[in-house]
């Protein structure tokens, strides 16, 4: 009688040990999802027929959308979400638009009539105004989705380019052919594999090209002078340097425009709830007041 009774004393913990693990190990949401979603600009535009990224990373999680519908990402965010979901890059989807230079929205200040619809149509925030008075953009917080030039009633919002400046500035590089001899291998004294980064920051392989040391380089220049095709590694090694530290900053701006993204979200639930409240609240203040008549005229009285 005894063992049956301690079997089932030890049965019972270890359910409980179990129900206590599933619960503080189980992976919250959808893990590709949220890859899929790492990698999308941010932009949260609604080109891909989804009120923003991070629906549009679940669609394609679950083969309800293509990977080919986003064009502020272009060939190269359709290259990462192909690898993340096992299959073929395919071309960009011309029906959703296509892919256009960064550009930021500018607000023609002399023109603006302060309606506050372009306020109200920024998926991020990033437009600061009140009602009668001119607006004004966040240039570094303005994600170039465009939602903001339909609702405007006079079209003073354009859209410009970003300017070059020497950190987005990129180096022309001439192709020239690498004949793997491996001596920029043996005179480079940080110890790397100087032909692997010069292709892969020939072919845009950034993110390769910095696993393999890129940023470790000391340009001092020992490859190019071994180098019996005379490619100037260097040069590439540089302007490689400043292509990825690009690419990081675009990761950065990427990441906060999910937080403000999903911060206006919350603001506008909030505010949606209030006016319910709100609503709420008259309604029943109403039902305490009832309206008598009162000669020729009609009183009210509150309980």
């Amino acid at each position: 009688m005894f063992e049956i009774f301690l079997v089932s004393v030890l049965f019972s913990m270890l359910g409980l040990i179990l129900g206590f693990a599933r619960n503080g190990f189980q992976v919250q949401g959808n893990p590709l999802a949220d890859a899929l979603d790492a990698v999308l600009p941010q932009t949260q535009c609604g080109q891909c027929g989804f009120p923003g990224c991070r629906p549009y990373a679940e669609a394609v999680a679950e083969n309800e959308a293509d990977i080919n519908q986003c064009p502020p990402g272009g060939e190269n965010t359709v290259a990462a979400l192909a690898e993340l979901m096992g299959i073929d890059p395919k071309p960009l989807n011309a029906e959703y638009g296509i892919e256009k230079p960064k550009a930021i929205a500018f607000v023609v200040e002399a023109e603006c009539i302060g309606c506050t619809l372009c306020i109200d149509a920024c998926p991020v925030d990033a437009i600061l105004g009140a009602s009668k008075m001119m607006h004004t953009v966040i240039q570094t917080e303005c994600t170039g989705c465009e939602l903001c030039i339909e609702p405007c009633p006079v079209d003073c919002i354009v859209m410009k380019p970003n300017e070059e400046t020497l950190d987005d500035w990129q180096w022309s590089k001439p192709v020239m052919p690498c004949i793997r001899c491996g001596d920029c291998v043996t005179a480079c004294p940080a110890n790397l594999l100087p032909q692997e980064l010069y292709h892969q920051c020939n072919t845009s392989a950034l993110d390769q090209a910095g696993e393999y040391g890129l940023m470790d380089c000391i340009e001092c220049g020992l490859c190019n002078n071994v180098c019996p095709s005379q490619i100037p590694l260097v040069q590439y090694f540089m302007a490689g340097k400043k292509q990825l530290e690009a690419k990081q900053r675009d990761r950065i701006k990427a990441k906060l425009f999910k937080l403000r993204y999903a911060n206006r979200l919350e603001r506008l639930r909030q505010a949606s709830d209030e006016r319910k409240r709100s609503i709420q609240r008259k309604k029943q203040a109403l039902k305490k007041i009832t309206i008598t008549p009162s000669g020729d005229s009609y009183s009210r009285t509150a309980f």
